[in-house]
């Protein structure tokens, strides 16, 4: 009886939350908030569809996924194929490298047993003609060429041993050399300082060798006034000692002397000795435009 009169009472209760929800949803206000959301969700889907348009308009394969699979996993599989091509043996170049120097280091010995050996025999067949193939003959011209870098190779290093140093002005040396502690930088500058001074050289380039012709001119006409001058001496030293007084001497005449003689000439009319001799500058006009030209033919010479 007691359980029946429970039941009933539970029934009771939730025909009245039922109701309570009903009269909650049929209010006003809910029904707002269910236009609100309505809307939002419309406005939601507009701008998804305006996006979708406008990536349609910038690139119309932009949502063809499967034409584009393919070429994606192309390029994410291409860099895993490049790092494949690229890596190589750490050790493996140097190893040949030995391998190949143990190789000429085989073919050398035999090649001095060989000779030796051929020595030995020589007597047995002095009477008999020799012959080479080219082939033979270019083995041996890079086996000497082979040994002659070797035995350059070995004084380099006998000469770069640390161990036989006696001082650090190596060390110090190579360390303005070192990229790791800025001499890239030290360079850079080096040959800005260089390109810099270039360009404030260049309009002086003219005056320089206008300069440079006319020492190289000076110099030449030196040189040709100072072979004159030794040929003549020459001559003088060469030729025979001249008399005092004349052998012959021829009559004087009783004629007066005109007033051509040199005693009679006008002192400004007598050439002086401070005075230059045109045929001097003349012969100085030449060589210098000699040397100009030789100069000039130099200077092309070098430009070629």
């Amino acid at each position: 009886m007691q359980q029946t009169c429970l039941a009933s009472a539970a029934k009771k209760k939730s025909l009245k939350d039922l109701s309570k929800l009903f009269q909650s949803l049929s209010s006003p206000f809910f029904f707002f908030l269910l236009f609100i959301i309505y809307l939002k969700k419309n406005l939601l889907i507009v701008k998804i569809e305006d996006t979708h348009k406008k990536a349609l308009e910038e690139d119309p394969s932009v949502f063809d996924y499967d034409g584009v699979y393919d070429e994606m996993k192309q390029k994410i599989a291409q860099p895993k194929t490049l790092d494949r091509q690229k890596r190589e043996s750490k050790y493996i170049k140097t190893l040949m490298g030995k391998a190949e120097e143990r190789k000429r280091q085989h073919d050398v010995i035999f090649e001095k047993n060989l000779a030796k050996e051929r020595i030995k025999d020589d007597h047995l067949f002095a009477d008999k003609d020799k012959f080479v193939t080219a082939a033979y003959k270019r083995k041996l011209a890079e086996q000497e060429k082979w040994m002659e870098e070797e035995r350059l190779r070995e004084l380099r290093e006998e000469k770069e041993d640390v161990t036989k140093k006696s001082d650090l002005s190596d060390f110090y040396f190579n360390l303005g050399k070192n990229v790791a502690l800025g001499a890239k930088d030290l360079l850079a500058k080096k040959q800005e300082k260089q390109d810099k001074q270039t360009e404030y050289k260049k309009p002086d380039n003219k005056v320089a060798d206008e300069t440079s012709a006319r020492n190289d001119a000076l110099t030449d006409s030196k040189f040709a006034l100072d072979s004159s001058s030794v040929k003549e001496a020459h001559q003088k030293e060469t030729s025979p000692p001249r008399s005092s007084e004349p052998l012959d001497p021829e009559p004087v005449s009783n004629k007066p002397i005109s007033g051509t003689s040199t005693e009679g000439k006008n002192p400004a009319e007598q050439p002086s000795a401070n005075q230059p001799n045109p045929d001097h500058h003349k012969r100085n006009q030449d060589a210098l435009a000699a040397a100009k030209e030789r100069f000039l033919a130099r200077k092309k010479a070098k430009q070629l």
